[in-house]
Formats: structure tokens, sequence, C-alpha cells
């Protein structure tokens, strides 16, 4: 697996949650925007209370995305020896994407996990390199490769 292409596939991800909730967010202002004069149900009053609502989460959820992409971008992806951000370290276990948090996924018959820097298992695996082991949770891992 080429990690190159894993961080492609991670931005484009982004970039696409990024749009869905920009789109959501449109069409609830649509729903928020209500012309009071207008109104004659005051069934749409409340149905525009619950909108505005809406709004709101997905405009929180829409902010912390970007602010997710840009600590993405910001990372150096590079080549590494050690673990540090921006390393993709390969286990027995897992594969670890370190600097951009994420849920478990399989990329290219690849089971990985993004994990932060403040992270517990980041704290364990932080300045190791290859062959070297670590300890989280009762489990250990033994680092195979680091690129």
């Amino acid at each position: 697996m080429e990690k190159k292409s894993l961080i492609e596939k991670l931005i484009t991800q982004q970039h696409n949650s990024i749009a869905e909730l920009e789109n959501k967010i449109a069409d609830i202002h649509s729903n928020v925007d209500v012309d009071e004069s207008d109104t004659i149900d005051p069934e749409d009053l409340s149905n525009q209370s619950v909108a505005a609502e809406e709004e709101l989460l997905f405009k929180q959820q829409l902010s912390k995305a970007k602010a997710d992409l840009n600590t993405m971008l910001a990372i150096d992806f590079g080549t590494k020896n050690n673990v540090e951000p921006g390393a993709y370290v390969k286990t027995e276990k897992f594969n670890f994407l370190v600097g951009y948090a994420t849920i478990p996924f399989d990329f290219e018959g690849n089971h990985i996990v993004g994990i932060s820097t403040d992270s517990p298992i980041y704290k364990e695996m932080k300045g190791l390199k290859n062959g070297d082991s670590f300890r989280v949770s009762g489990n250990e891992y033994l680092i195979k490769e680091i690129n």
C-alpha cells in the first residue's frame, strides 16, 4: 500500500464530508428562512425552530470537519524513520496513521486506525523505530515497518 494514495483518499473523503454538510445546511436553511408574514399554520413556526437547531448542529459539524481537514493538510506525510506525526506504522495487529484521528477502516487490504498525537497509544509509541515494541491496554504491538 502506498501512503500517498491513503492520504489522498482521506483528503477526498474529508472534502466530500464538507460538501455534504454544506448541502445539508443549505437545505435546512431554506426551512429556517420562513417568511413569518406568510405563515398561516403555527406548525410552520415550530418546524422553523427545529430546523434552526438542526442547522446549528450541522454548522458545528462543518466547523469541525474543516478544522480536521486543515489539521490533515498541515501534517508532513513524507517518509519517516520513527514514530512521529505523519508516520504510517505497520504492526502485526493494526496499522496506525499518526497525527489524524479516524475510526478503524480498511484500505487496500490493510486494517488502519488514525491516531492523534494526544492519544494514549501515541504516547507509548512516540519515537519508536522498526523492530521496537510497545504495550497499550494489555496488548503488545511489534512495529514491522514505519513509512
